[in-house]
């Protein structure tokens, strides 16, 4: 009869660490979800890692040029329209407000102004009178140029992790207290079915330990493998960017893998302790 107890209380022990092991599972990826993938912080911080501003700016200046170069115009009337400071606030303009779910604006008007600014300057001192079609001509001009201005600050990857981040939010916000909910109530049973509150204590270690080796594990093969190298994309630099934001949240995983070992470490220190106490009281 006790035997059959004992199994029993072991089986039902082995279901709940199951269920418990899925549960910290389900809690690490949402945390390092919110922590890695959706951190606008490290979002924005692996933009300036990646030299994307500077890599834009020159890609502006030279499809600028070559629309100058087909309209006849020289290449000195984009002095001070496109600018390295212009791309890089307008830009950062952009990604923060797009992550904050405010609707982005991409400002052209100073960059019209001075390219219309630079395009009076040359033809007064070219002594070239003003006609409809050279109106129409430049009108064009500048309309395409601010139409590359607009392509380079906008950064599409962006619209889609704004746009997945405010249903993860959702879903974050419902979902986490929920899984505390479910972890304290099967750490709870685990603790109370058992004659002994460190039997109950070793099943949570088993589950913490078995949840953060999937992590790690997932985590570590991610990066040595290096799978995040595998998405190509054009132009070079987006891809650099893709590359340095999705290794460093793998890496935000294998932390709090380790996180979660040093956890069991501590619960199994525990389970030790209270374990020799009970036997140093029986003898």
């Amino acid at each position: 009869m006790e035997k059959k107890q004992k199994l029993k209380q072991s089986i039902i022990s082995s279901i709940f660490a199951f269920l418990l092991t899925m549960i910290f599972v389900s809690s690490f990826t949402l945390t390092g979800l919110y922590y890695g993938v959706f951190n606008n912080r490290i979002i924005l911080s692996k933009v300036n890692e990646s030299n994307y501003y500077n890599e834009v700016y020159k890609e502006l200046q030279d499809r600028a040029e070559s629309i100058l170069q087909e309209a006849g115009l020289p290449l000195n009337v984009l002095s001070d329209v496109i600018t390295l400071k212009r791309v890089y606030v307008g830009g950062k303009y952009y990604i923060e407000d797009t992550l904050s779910g405010k609707e982005p604006v991409i400002n052209t008007d100073k960059v019209r102004s001075q390219l219309e600014q630079n395009i009076d300057q040359y033809l007064t001192e070219e002594d070239i009178s003003g006609t409809k079609e050279l109106d129409t001509g430049i009108e064009e001009v500048i309309r395409k140029i601010e139409q590359e201005y607009k392509r380079g600050i906008h950064f599409q990857f962006i619209d889609y992790i704004a746009e997945y981040k405010a249903s993860f939010m959702r879903l974050f916000r419902i979902a986490i207290p929920i899984l505390v909910l479910l972890a304290g109530i099967i750490c709870v049973l685990l603790i109370k079915i058992h004659r002994y509150k460190h039997s109950g204590i070793r099943y949570i270690a088993y589950a913490m330990i078995a949840s953060s080796c999937i992590v790690i594990s997932s985590s570590a093969f991610l990066l040595i493998t290096k799978s995040y190298e595998k998405m190509k994309q054009l132009p070079f630099y987006y891809g650099r960017f893709l590359t340095n934001y999705l290794k460093w949240d793998i890496q935000v995983f294998l932390y709090l893998g380790g996180i979660g070992m040093l956890l069991a470490i501590s619960l199994i220190i525990l389970v030790a302790y209270m374990r020799n106490n009970i036997t140093g009281r029986q003898r």
